[in-house]
């Protein structure tokens, strides 16, 4: 069985009160992590005069429960310590040596006795990648069996050396790990702060600002379909504007582009953009009044969807990230330093997010007009 004895009536009894005693204070509702603080208080802290009774209750039960496990557990240690204590056995090398001197720890805690002893093999793969060829080439030497034990100083000089090796190199790839990191964690700085603009914004400011991705988004489409001599696709434009700006889309055509300039283009479209903006947005203000909301209803759905946006364009930009860190490595094969091809390549992977996030943006708020 999983405890070392079982429980008398009396003991049972605590625990049932304690149970109780505990979803009278809390309800049904209580979580793991809550429960986890309760019994941390109860078993871990010293008694309070304004302790509640819920803490006393826990605290009664822990304690009986304790002692009447300890009748069990205490005889169980006598025998581990006279025959020894923990004897703990490593089947291989860690590559940090911290993690093996946790390992032996274990086999003595709080001055009890105990043994610990690693069994390894050259042809871990600590001794394979960092230099195990020697040893065996020495084995070899002295035609040592496969079978036979080798136990020497000279074999854990040379596995501790192994072991520093490894150490090394990895507190190495750590060092460059941070520095990659450092590049990611800027750009999270700068998302976090924008997000919590958002987020705090009044419903005006929110409408204002997606009032601004509109004029913003325009002028993106009119130079992304403007050619080196300044000719305007009024095609490709008309059908763009229609893809982001639906509702807009019946109030001009492709002859009310045609033979306009950059400029010209972008001012006219705002415009009419701007007109529809406003005037859906105080057709919206007089149903949400009238069913007793307040104004600037578009302004409310804006940050809802430019936060889903903002918070999916992210995710994906991580991943982005992640394969972008991935590929630079190798470029060190090629003679570049991975570092500064990482940061170049970032800055223009972010400045495309901030587009992304824009656009997906505009393209969801005018979809739910």
């Amino acid at each position: 069985e999983y405890f070392p004895c079982p429980l008398d009536d009396d003991t049972l009894f605590m625990l049932k009160d304690a149970s109780a005693s505990i979803k009278k204070e809390f309800g049904s509702d209580l979580t793991a992590i809550q429960l986890e603080e309760i019994l941390t208080v109860a078993t871990d802290t010293t008694e309070a005069e304004d302790d509640p009774e819920y803490i006393v209750k826990l605290r009664d039960v822990a304690e009986a429960v304790k002692d009447a496990y300890s009748e069990v557990t205490s005889k169980e240690k006598e025998l581990v310590q006279q025959g020894g204590g923990l004897y703990v056995m490593g089947t291989n090398r860690h590559e940090s040596s911290r993690i093996d001197d946790q390992l032996r720890g274990r086999s003595g805690r709080q001055g009890d006795p105990g043994t610990s002893r690693f069994f390894l093999s050259f042809e871990d793969d600590m001794f394979v990648i960092f230099g195990g060829d020697q040893l065996q080439n020495i084995l070899k030497a002295f035609r040592v069996s496969e079978d036979m034990p080798v136990e020497a100083p000279q074999v854990s000089e040379a596995l501790d050396k192994v072991q520093g090796v490894v150490e090394e190199k990895y507190r190495e790839i750590r060092g460059e790990i941070f520095k990659f990191d450092e590049v990611l964690n800027g750009q999270r700085n700068v998302i976090y702060s924008r997000r919590r603009d958002i987020l705090l914004a009044s419903d005006e400011e929110s409408q204002k600002m997606m009032a601004k991705y509109n004029l913003e988004t325009v002028s993106d489409i009119v130079k992304a379909q403007t050619d080196g001599s300044g000719s305007v696709d009024s095609a490709k434009v008309t059908e763009k504007i229609g893809q982001f700006f639906p509702q807009a889309a019946q109030f001009f055509d492709e002859k009310a582009l045609s033979g306009k300039d950059q400029g010209s283009v972008t001012a006219y479209l705002s415009a009419v953009i701007e007109e529809v903006f406003n005037a859906k947005a105080a057709e919206l203000d007089k149903v949400a009044v009238a069913s007793g909301k307040g104004a600037n209803s578009i302004g409310r759905s804006a940050r809802y969807i430019t936060l889903v946006t903002m918070d999916n364009a992210w995710s994906d930009h991580l991943q982005a990230m992640e394969n972008l860190k991935e590929s630079v490595v190798l470029r060190q094969f090629q003679g570049l330093d991975p570092l500064k091809e990482y940061e170049g390549e970032a800055f223009e992977i972010f400045k495309n997010l901030e587009n992304t996030m824009r656009f997906n943006a505009i393209f969801s708020l005018w979809q739910s007009l």
